[in-house]
């Protein structure tokens, strides 16, 4: 007998029988819905790699086996049902029978054997690290794809969903090209998601037009414009000009302005995305643990909260995010602020001060300017690591440029990011597992990597709490990243939409535009 994985499946099912078809049968407000993104993307095929510039449209283009809800519980998409064999070594997918492509192919479990199969042979692909205890992907029929394990690993589900795994088609992919060479990945015309391809104009903008042969109904706006502004003020400025619909991550400074402003809704949404520093432990300098432990106490979060945040996003001191408090370690957490214990740190480590009272010189911080808090608070860092005689400096970077340096490259010793880490802890697997996709400090420890494994094959939810806690204890001692803020942010639009995918559950993966509509 098998066992369903429900994940609120069965009230998902449900809702969607019952509503869906209702919005489908509205008449629609038609118009153009106009969102800021904050630049072009790396590429328009959603699954060669993270790209948050990427993201918001993909998920509007594209279909994936399962997503997440505003409240961020896994619910269908393509994949109707799911379950899990009693040994769990095999995860069978159900997927729906009326999801076309915008060609007229009907997507099938073809597509996704094909897609995960590719994403699994290549590194090159964002998700390929997470499919390591994948040993194939079998389409047994046109609607059931079946994930056949190594080890058991439940996780993989939640993962699709968090991380915008999005199924491709196997009929315009599969052509003896890579995904990096296949002109799909440029002009994406041939999509299964609530919206289709109209144009890219770089540096402009990315338009798409409503589906009407969505399986989930046509949404109630003609168009979604994803307009590029990179400039926080600027996007603002055309928030308050009526010149954009929807913009994320309100820069504090604009925070009280818009919440007086009566043509304006403001929403607070809490993330598990701590603001955290990263260090590159491959780097020469940086892979000495008394340098990392020093700078960490170089950190002040009460004052970071304060002067980068408006007081808005709250100290974090745990290694993963308080947020989720079943899993986070709150005995176990990253230094306490104290420059004088950084200068002992580094003494007893051996470091001896230069003629100008250096213990260190010429460490670099990489933060991208986008939400002013990263740039703002590694610049707070940098003079208290000067004070314990540790010279850092400051370089601000566009996203894309942070992107390419830091994320594909890994050329950097310091940089400062979000990034989600939840709702389930195996999220901290990515970031510091040996070798996955999002590990952007390098960091390896074979005991992580252990009881990393451990967690993700257990299903006692007690059990699995015990081997995340015992990681954070030990990354709380190594310290490839320190986590800073607690990621708090408002989004913001116009007080004539209704039925954005923005509200205070947060919306990580809710990004459709599906039923969002003008109301005057």
């Amino acid at each position: 007998m098998k066992k369903v994985i429900s994940f609120v499946l069965c009230l998902a099912v449900m809702l969607a029988a019952m509503v869906l078809p209702a919005f489908a049968e509205e008449a629609r407000s038609g118009g153009t819905l106009v969102v800021a993104i904050n630049g072009d993307p790396l590429s328009f095929n959603p699954c060669l790699t993270s790209d948050d510039n990427l993201y918001r449209p993909a998920q509007n283009l594209y279909s994936l086996l399962v997503k997440l809800d505003a409240s961020k519980q896994i619910i269908p998409d393509a994949a109707e049902s799911w379950e899990v064999s009693d040994d769990g070594l095999d995860i069978t997918f159900h997927l729906r029978q009326n999801i076309y492509w915008t060609d007229g192919e009907q997507l099938t479990a073809e597509d996704v054997a094909y897609t995960f199969t590719y994403i699994k042979e290549h590194s090159t692909c964002f998700f390929s690290a997470k499919m390591a205890n994948v040993s194939s992907v079998e389409a047994v029929d046109p609607y059931t794809a079946v994930f056949h394990m190594t080890t058991p690993d439940v996780s993989i589900i939640a993962s699709i969903g968090w991380y915008g795994t999005f199924i491709l088609p196997e009929h315009v992919f599969n052509n003896g090209q890579t995904w990096e060479e296949n002109p799909a990945s440029t002009t994406p015309t041939v999509t299964s998601g609530p919206f289709t391809f109209v144009e890219y104009k770089q540096g402009e903008s990315i338009t798409v037009a409503a589906n009407p042969n969505y399986y989930a109904g046509c949404p109630q706006v003609d168009q979604v414009v994803f307009s590029i502004i990179a400039d926080s003020e600027t996007a603002v400025q055309a928030l308050l000009g009526g010149e954009i619909d929807e913009l994320t991550s309100i820069p504090t400074s604009y925070v009280d302005q818009l919440l007086a402003d009566d043509s304006i809704v403001m929403t607070k949404n809490e993330y598990p995305s701590p603001v955290r520093m990263v260090f590159n432990c491959t780097d020469e300098t940086m892979s000495s643990q008394a340098l990392r432990t020093a700078i960490s106490m170089c950190v002040n979060r009460e004052d970071i909260s304060v002067k980068a945040s408006g007081g808005i996003m709250a100290p974090e001191y745990a290694m993963y995010p308080s947020l989720i408090a079943w899993a986070s370690n709150a005995e176990d957490t990253a230094p306490a602020f104290s420059i004088e214990n950084a200068q002992k740190v580094l003494e007893d480590a051996g470091y001896t001060k230069d003629a100008d009272g250096y213990y260190v010189r010429g460490l670099t911080i990489d933060a991208f300017s986008t939400g002013g808090v990263y740039v703002d608070a590694a610049k707070l860092i940098a003079a208290n690591c000067q004070k314990a005689g540790i010279e850092v400096t400051v370089n601000v970077m566009e996203y894309n440029a942070w992107a390419q340096k830091v994320g594909i490259e890994r050329n950097y010793q310091i940089e400062f990011q979000g990034g989600f880490m939840g709702p389930d802890p195996a999220a901290l697997g990515t970031r510091v597992g040996t070798n996955q996709g999002s590990n952007y400090s390098n960091y390896s420890n074979p005991e992580v990597d252990e009881l990393l494994q451990n967690a993700v094959e257990t299903g006692d939810t007690e059990k699995r709490a015990e081997y995340y806690k015992e990681v954070q204890k030990i990354l709380a001692e190594e310290l490839p990243y320190v986590n800073i803020l607690a990621y708090t942010s408002y989004d913001a639009h116009g007080s004539n939409v209704e039925n954005l995918p923005i509200d205070g559950a947060g919306k990580w993966g809710w990004n459709e535009y599906t039923h969002t509509r003008f109301v005057n």
